[in-house]
């Protein structure tokens, strides 16, 4: 939450599964073999990519009625050059320029994926490796990531804020974070708009294209002019390159499988097919409702401020399971943000006198089980104060760059190794790394993009672990980033959830967090950001964080938590009721602008409970600009649940729904469905404790005449039953066919 509220403010793995991690959203015929490794990877030979062609100095990729049409410059001695001619030669394309050759490596790793290499003895003196001219036909809308500029006076007080503002950028210019556009075609861009991936739709089905960020490049999407647009391979520095992977484009009739697919076959381009969401777990810290200290506090936290606000939410019996103390706490030089300059690693005695460690110690006698503390990627917004203690202790470590004091990316490890010590000695348990976009503007002409992040990413993650911390990265979504988080497995989802509350920023924090799931959940679980409880609507975004499944986290000021929106987030003990994938728009809106257009913003996941099936889970909000009503439905396909027999039940309202549920939102309304396999006379709904109603039932064995339900924990379960029920282990109250049982503890047993 503190990045941009002032900015204007590994080796391969296999699929493992875990708890709150199940099977992708999609059948794969991938998925019933064993999944290629990539390493040494040699692709599939050129004859055998269905649908490629080339001409004299362009390559056709076709499929599913899109055309995309490429031509390749390439940096061989200098500026880029135009090749003279391009020829397929058994599995390669051989281009000739005037000033030497390359070759292209065209390959299908997955069904539906076309991958695209360059391999040259090249040379660029501007950074720009390639510029891949492209143009995309055969589409009706589109789907855009932008990261070149924050909206114009985003954190100001205009309502309501007209989105998406576009406007012409410098060539270099981008920004933290990912916006999303949804729009007709591709005229009219700006020319130097810079986009990290787009989705096309038609009548047939979706294509993904994705550039690659490899080789101490940045990949990206750029220079739009009359309708077409170029993948640009940028470095940010000259130099000799010699393999780099350009793009890789995916169609199919799944929006969800043409994404996934693309980001696979990407990272297994680049060996780091483990670093994908899939192969990893999501860090115990994040499993639990956490508070942290930015809106609450803004950058004063003080130990008793912290303090105070925790010992407030615990009267109100919420427990909390994490504790992030944010910016703020530094022992700095003073200076206009982002001037400030860390001069030790102690925190400001004024505000914590004793430290940390007795503070993280008396935030655990508490019951919290784990603290963090924010930093930058930097170390602090300006880095490290010159002379000061912190200088002297990591002389050797540091570079100067534009007269700051930054982690010089080849020595990270040792850095991060001795801070991280420190914080662990004190009794930290996760870090959170902001500004990690300050890359790209702190080493451009002194070290390649690309291998700065990944430097400073393999530094910092590793000191992590060695250190048993883990990692919420933040202010990162840059593909020089996203493609470096090898083993951290979140990340912050979209721009700072903004106080003092403004409604048109509570529905743009939903909109931008909905849509950037998509790719974000590729690699890690969104961190749709905290939130305040007492936001005049916090119940839109309370039920979008039980949803999301990334970490659930508030920042309320101190006796002011709304304990009825904050207790259904989280078990009695604090941990988290998360569902099997994080949440992501429905394939009906996905190409809709629900902020611009009458439609309800509507974003799924799934619940999956032994001895019962799988549930589907759909939220709807009513995030219209202008505060008109909107209608729409939920059906089991929302969910991509198979066909079947299914009940809808309403969380807030009670209704129960067979196959279909119609509803209409009021301006900033919240709906919440489960939908639940029916397959006997009695159905479990789950328990009403908690947003995520199935995540309360353990498991279920069912018989013709019994059921026997395992609680997560006792609370108010609600079934459907058929007929008159006998009840053991609590009191049922029938209304209508709905029974709702008081559980005095964790088994059920329910009789006909």
């Amino acid at each position: 939450g503190s990045g941009a509220g002032r900015v204007e403010k590994q080796a391969a793995g296999v699929h493992h599964h875990y708890p709150g991690q199940l099977d992708p959203l999609y059948p794969s015929p991938l998925r019933q073999k064993p999944r290629a490794r990539y390493i040494n990877y040699i692709p599939r030979p050129f004859g055998l990519v269905a649908g490629l062609t080339v001409r004299a100095t362009d390559l056709v990729v076709e499929g599913l009625g899109f055309r995309l049409t490429l031509r390749p410059r390439l940096a061989l001695s200098g500026p880029l050059a135009e090749p003279t001619s391009m020829e397929a030669v058994g599995g390669e394309i051989r281009l000739r320029f005037a000033e030497g050759s390359a070759v292209l490596h065209v390959s299908e790793p997955l069904e539906g994926v076309t991958a695209i290499v360059a391999e040259a003895d090249g040379y660029s003196s501007d950074g720009v490796v390639a510029e891949v001219r492209g143009r995309l036909e055969g589409f009706g809308r589109l789907l855009l990531y932008h990261f070149t500029y924050d909206p114009d006076k985003y954190f100001g007080d205009a309502e309501p804020y007209a989105y998406p503002q576009l406007r012409e950028a410098g060539e270099l210019e981008y920004c933290p974070w990912s916006y999303p556009i949804h729009a007709a075609g591709l005229e009219g861009l700006p020319r130097n708009l810079k986009v990290s991936q787009l989705l096309a739709k038609n009548e047939r089905g979706y294509a993904f294209l994705l550039p690659v960020s490899d080789a101490g490049c940045r990949g990206y999407i750029s220079r739009f002019e009359g309708g077409g647009f170029s993948v640009m391979l940028h470095r940010g520095v000259g130099g000799r390159w010699r393999r780099v992977s350009l793009l890789v484009f995916s169609t199919s009739t799944s929006p969800y499988a043409a994404v996934e697919r693309g980001y696979e076959a990407a990272f297994g381009l680049i060996g780091k097919a483990g670093s994908l969401r899939r192969s990893k777990k999501l860090a115990e810290p994040f499993r639990y409702l956490g508070w942290c200290s930015w809106n609450a506090c803004w950058r004063e936290p003080t130990a008793d401020r912290i303090l105070s606000a925790c010992r407030s939410i615990a009267e109100k019996g919420i427990r909390l399971g994490f504790v992030l103390i944010d910016d703020g706490w530094q022992d700095e030089e003073a200076a206009p943000w982002p001037g400030q300059r860390i001069r030790r690693l102690a925190p400001d005695a004024r505000k914590f006198p004793a430290g940390f460690a007795p503070l993280v110690g008396e935030l655990k006698r508490m019951g919290i089980k784990y603290v963090g503390l924010w930093h930058t990627l930097n170390v602090h917004w300006g880095g490290v104060a010159k002379g000061s203690e912190l200088d002297e202790r990591w002389r050797g470590l540091l570079v100067e760059a534009d007269g700051y004091r930054i982690p010089d990316p080849a020595r990270a490890f040792e850095l991060f190794r001795d801070w991280y010590a420190t914080l662990r000695g004190w009794g930290f348990d996760f870090v959170k790394v902001d500004n990690q976009s300050f890359v790209g503007y702190a080493y451009a002409g002194r070290l390649p993009v690309e291998e700065a992040a990944r430097r400073l990413h393999e530094g910092l993650e590793a000191a992590a672990h060695v250190n048993s911390l883990e990692v919420l990265n933040c202010m990162a979504q840059q593909p020089e980033n996203v493609f470096n988080w090898l083993r951290s497995t979140v990340a912050r989802n979209c721009v700072d959830y903004i106080v003092p509350h403004r409604k048109s920023r509570d529905k743009l924090h939903l909109y931008f967090n909905a849509y950037n799931a998509l790719f974000m959940s590729q690699v890690v679980w969104p961190d749709w950001d905290m939130f305040q409880s007492h936001d005049p609507w916090a119940l839109q975004q309370a039920v979008a964080r039980a949803v999301s499944g990334g970490p659930v986290y508030i920042t309320d000021e101190p006796g002011k938590t709304v304990a009825e929106v904050v207790r259904p987030l989280a078990f009695s003990d604090g941990s988290l009721p998360l569902p099997d994938h994080p949440a992501l728009p429905t394939e009906d809106v996905l190409m809709r602008d629900p902020y611009n257009e009458p439609v309800p913003l509507k974003v799924f996941t799934r619940v999956s409970v032994e001895g019962v099936g799988t549930y589907g889970i759909v939220a709807a909000f009513n995030i219209h600009k202008d505060d008109a009503k909107v209608r729409g439905s939920v059906s089991p396909s929302d969910a991509l649940l198979p066909e079947g027999d299914y009940l809808l039940y309403e969380y807030f309202s009670g209704e129960l729904k067979s196959q279909r549920a119609e509803f209409e939102l009021e301006p900033m309304g919240v709906k919440l469905f489960v939908i639940a396999p029916r397959s006997s006379w009695l159905v479990p709904i789950g328990l009403a404790d908690i947003y995520l109603m199935p995540r309360g039932i353990d498991a279920a064995a069912a018989f013709e005449d019994e059921v026997v339900l395992m609680l997560r924990e006792a609370g108010t379960l609600v079934v459907r039953a058929e007929g008159d029920v006998k009840v053991e282990g609590g009191e049922g109250a029938r209304e209508g066919q709905l029974l709702k049982i008081k559980c005095r503890g964790r088994v059920v047993r329910l009789r006909r």
